[in-house]
């Protein structure tokens, strides 16, 4: 089959965003939907809602939210407890 052309799109200055699909769980997409809305207007880095577990957004910004969704887990890891029950004075 011949490659459909791409004169249409030229013609009418649709132009298409340019992103990373994003593929994460609910409760991480989430949280970066959470940091979406916290940026102005303009500093904005989600493209497109898809579903449940994928965003489209904005390349420039994939560092940003790598390094703030590692920020977030390394703050919700929980460490073992060894020992339950004896010794719990911790003065």
């Amino acid at each position: 089959m011949p490659p459909k052309s791409t004169k249409s799109n030229q013609s009418t200055g649709v132009t298409s965003p340019s992103g990373y699909l994003l593929t994460c769980d609910p409760p991480m997409k989430q949280f970066i939907i959470n940091l979406n809305d916290k940026k102005s207007a303009d500093k904005k880095f989600i493209l497109e809602d898809l579903d449940a577990t994928h965003l489209l957004i904005k390349g420039d910004v994939r560092d940003e939210i790598t390094r703030k969704v590692d920020e977030w887990m390394d703050e919700n890891v929980f460490s073992t407890i060894e020992r339950v029950g004896e010794n719990l004075d911790t003065s």
